[in-house]
Parts: structure tokens; sequence; C-alpha cells
């Protein structure tokens, strides 16, 4: 951005902070002012990114589905919902230089992900799955309209699901006698190495 448009995006940051109405989201004005270049890269304006547009996440950038179908329908592309219920959503993608591309997102890729278990996921499937399958035909067919964006939970419900992982790998490891005594042995190695340094 020209000099001018950054000392206009950075006020636009700082009174979102002032307001107060963003806390929870964004503390600090230089974390809005991430936000709002992100925007400004996919061409979208300051408040619908902030009123639930576009996230953050630890520098990785989520955009809500609704957002995602629109951007990608501004830039003159189309698509056609094939089908959309609890069970699986099928979306056909075309360009308008004529390239297209069918995909879906299923409860049984849901599961697979370790994702069906979520609350929102059990109260409200036909929407998650039109989530992930829009995320999904996006990042294949429409990546020069999206760039490296996410879909809105996408980053999150990754990183909720490795910290599950990481927790039963525990809970086995101490679980599993001959573990304990692999680990107990790796220790006693560890601390040998170190004695001889």
């Amino acid at each position: 951005p020209s000099q001018n448009e950054f000392q206009m995006l950075q006020v636009i940051a700082k009174n979102a902070q002032d307001s107060g109405l963003y806390a929870s989201s964004y503390n600090q004005s230089a974390k809005i002012l991430m936000v709002l270049l992100a925007a400004r890269e996919l061409g979208v304006s300051p408040m619908l990114a902030l009123n639930g547009g576009i996230w953050n996440i630890q520098g990785k950038i989520e955009i809500s589905a609704r957002l995602m179908n629109g951007l990608i329908r501004r830039a003159g592309h189309s698509i056609k919902i094939v089908i959309s219920n609890d069970n699986i959503c099928t979306l056909l993608g075309t360009r308008s230089d004529g390239d297209s591309f069918e995909t879906s997102f299923s409860m049984d890729d849901a599961i697979k992900a370790g994702l069906a278990n979520g609350n929102v996921w059990k109260k409200y499937p036909a929407d998650m799955l039109y989530n992930r399958c829009m995320s999904r035909l996006a990042r294949r067919l429409f990546s020069d309209v999206i760039g490296n964006s996410y879909v809105e939970g996408e980053i999150r419900e990754a990183k909720e699901i490795e910290k599950l992982e990481q927790a039963e790998c525990e809970e086995i490891k101490t679980s599993i006698p001959e573990l304990k005594q692999e680990n107990k042995l790796s220790t006693v190695q560890n601390d040998t190495k170190t004695d001889h340094f």
C-alpha cells in the first residue's frame, strides 16, 4: 500500500481497538492492522473483514465461507450446489475461462479427519460440510481468488485435533508397560549422554 493508504489502515485499526468492539479477538491495533492488510490483498473492505469476514490465526488467514463464495462470484466465476444435506455436500465450480471442477465433502470425510465430534458439527452438519466443501473447491479451482486462505474454523479445528492426538498418544504411552520401560531407558540414556559432556 502507499504511505497514505497504510496510514489510513493504521487509523482504522486504532479506532477499531479503541471502540472495544473487537477486544475478544484483537486486543492490539497491530493485530487488527494485519487483518486489514490481508483483507486488502483479497480486495475486501476493512469493515467487512473485521465484522466476521476474516481472522488471522497465528499468521494464517481464515475467511468465512460466505465471503469465500462472494469473492469467487465477484471474480466472474460460478458455483453450483449439486447437493447439500447433513451427510454430504457437493459443489461444482466453473471458471470464467471454462475450466470446471466438482468436489465433495462428506460426513465420512469429517469422521476420518476427527471433526465430527465437535459441538458445531453435531448441531449444524450441513453448514459445516458446505464450509469444508467450499474451501476444498476454492483451493483447487480458485486459488488465484482466495490466495492462501482457509475457510473459517479450519486452522483452529486442526490445532484442536492435533492437541487431542498428542494427549491420546501420551495416554497410550503411559498405559502400556513396555512403552513405560522404553521411556525410562531413553531417559537414563539421555542422562548418561549428558554426564559425558
